[in-house]
């Protein structure tokens, strides 16, 4: 290899250089399986846990919750996210939930629109068995029109829009007075995206528990294990330190993948705002330290004495 030559590249423009070894090393980590996108639903599901499962569809106490998923932050083309999501239960148990998701990573981007039902039978004075299944159609697009390319006349430069798919969602959850416990299974039907190219299956075990402490603390704890198609097993760990339902702090450690902090502060009647910081535990932590989670929640309603869930999530 010519040195001079690539000296004299940096030297004509170092920013670009340095921005193109960026880019390099993020594939080279990505291509060595260094790191598995952690998707939002995995690492702040206590801020919207009908997003693991159907069956906690109208455990949120009719709110409304929106989050930003922002990953791997100062990275090009690195992942961002947005939630809305819309949660309501009748006198008679039924739950719904309605949740709109946009995700882009590097020219590809999501988007859908997930529709939740769940019914919340009472097996004891203190349980509660909950069933749910959830149906979303979204459309993934390829937009390669924008990136960098040498020869702009290369005809494999183009924009390829899949097709509207629909995937179907099961879950059930056990539901204790202070502790829970949940299977679902995600993307039952399979559906194609693109030619030969199918939506993963997904198999979430999750469990928590919740206990009252001294002077308004309340400590929750809880798990998530996920196992997806062609992909590493994931952990999730949570703690969470809670004052009164008025503000909180807690921690998240995913083993080998990243750990961070989350907070929560009600500051007004039925408003409540979201935090969520983390940190890689892989070597992308020479590309970027922290990604970060961004979101509120209100109350749409008069909430109503026969609707309160216990208060497994945040």
């Amino acid at each position: 290899m010519d040195t001079s030559l690539l000296t004299d590249k940096i030297m004509s423009n170092p920013m670009t250089f340095f921005k193109q070894m960026r880019s390099a090393l993020l594939v080279c980590l990505l291509a060595n399986g260094l790191w598995a996108q952690q998707h939002p639903s995995l690492d702040n599901y206590l801020f919207t846990p009908v997003a693991i499962s159907p069956a906690h569809a109208g455990m949120q106490n009719q709110d409304v919750i929106s989050l930003v998923d922002a990953q791997l932050v100062g990275v090009p083309g690195a992942p961002r996210t947005g939630i809305l999501s819309a949660d309501f239960r009748t006198l008679k148990g039924l739950g719904l939930n309605l949740t709109a998701i946009t995700d882009a990573v590097g020219p590809m981007s999501t988007g859908q629109v997930a529709l939740s039902t769940a019914y919340h039978l009472p097996v004891s004075e203190n349980m509660t068995l909950s069933t749910g299944i959830r149906t979303t159609v979204g459309r993934t697009t390829v937009d390669l029109s924008n990136e960098v390319y040498y020869d702009q006349l290369d005809p494999s430069i183009y924009t390829l829009a899949g097709p509207f798919i629909a995937n179907i969602d099961l879950g059930t959850t056990l539901n204790g007075k202070n502790s829970y416990f949940g299977l679902s299974y995600k993307n039952v039907n399979r559906a194609e995206i693109y030619q030969s190219n199918y939506t993963a299956q997904i198999l979430h075990v999750f469990g928590g528990y919740s206990k009252a402490l001294k002077n308004g603390w309340t400590a929750r704890t809880s798990f998530l294990a996920t196992g997806t198609t062609n992909s590493p097993a994931d952990l999730n760990f949570h703690l969470f330190m809670d004052y009164n339902q008025k503000w909180g702090m807690g921690l998240h450690y995913s083993p080998e993948d990243e750990m961070g902090m989350m907070m929560k502060i009600s500051t007004a009647k039925d408003w409540n705002l979201y935090y969520q910081y983390n940190f890689p535990l892989t070597d992308l932590v020479y590309v970027t330290r922290s990604s970060h989670v961004m979101g509120f929640a209100f109350n749409i309603s008069n909430k109503a004495t026969s609707l309160t869930s216990p208060r497994f999530f945040l």
